[in-house]
């Protein structure tokens, strides 16, 4: 099978017949389990950052990717705070206390508690970097509508800079028993990762495609969207931003 995200081995790999490809990645534990092991960046303790920068008082979303200890952390410590997630296998270890704060799609939330029902929402890189630049455009317009009067979106991004100059060409972890094997490689300002596990006689490839962004383009695509931001933190791998909905 001829596909052009995957490249090196891993396309020699996907073109067997007895090879499955999985176009989404997410399709497999063991899949997930590496893309979240290797995509975080450590450089934050993320409690912490929540504990800081979330009021008891406010009603806050969090917007995919998303660790379920820590969602069931900051719940039990009386955070309100609710979840979109469209990924099953990804809200797996979230406490059946707070299944019903966990929605797969932003308009279920919309149907169930209105526009304007949140005084923040949380970005996770990893979920800006699933948008194009068309795409993270249209996103942020339509999630103000989620937000209050004076809501704000609170985002972090991995570095593009960091990234392009940390790429790994191939790699392999030791996951639920089995061995997978992962590369990453720089195509303009898109980060394609590939997989590729065999155990016994299953055999896959998959791969992730991350668009990399740089904080001014947020700040540009922001301000388009009537939004005004600040930067909160920034790191070597990770950058924060704080964007104020206006009127």
């Amino acid at each position: 099978m001829d596909n052009p995200l995957l490249f090196g081995p891993f396309s020699r790999k996907g073109s067997y017949s007895r090879v499955q490809v999985l176009n989404n990645l997410f399709a497999d534990d063991r899949f997930v389990a590496l893309y979240q092991e290797t995509s975080a960046l450590p450089e934050i303790d993320e409690l912490m950052l929540y504990r800081r920068y979330l009021q008891k008082e406010d009603r806050v979303l969090l917007y995919g990717a998303f660790s379920p200890n820590l969602f069931n952390t900051l719940c039990q410590e009386g955070y309100d705070l609710y979840l979109v997630e469209p990924e099953l296998n990804r809200i797996a270890g979230i406490s059946s206390r707070y299944l019903d704060r966990v929605y797969g799609l932003s308009n279920e939330l919309i149907d169930v508690m209105g526009s304007g029902a949140f005084d923040k929402i949380v970005l996770p890189g990893t979920t800006i970097a699933r948008y194009s630049r068309g795409e993270l455009l249209l996103f942020f317009r339509n999630v103000r509508q989620l937000l209050t009067t004076e809501g704000q979106l609170l985002v972090n991004i991995h570095n593009a800079n960091y990234l392009k100059q940390h790429v790994q060409p191939i790699a392999s972890r030791r996951i639920q028993d089995c061995t997978l094997f992962y590369g990453q490689k720089v195509d303009n300002n898109r980060l394609i990762f590939n997989l590729y596990l065999k155990s016994g006689e299953d055999e896959k490839v998959s791969y992730m495609v991350e668009h990399l962004y740089e904080p001014d383009t947020l700040f540009e695509f922001a301000k388009l969207s009537r939004y005004t931001g600040r930067t909160l933190y920034a790191g070597k791998t990770v950058t924060i931003l704080e964007l104020d909905k206006l009127g």
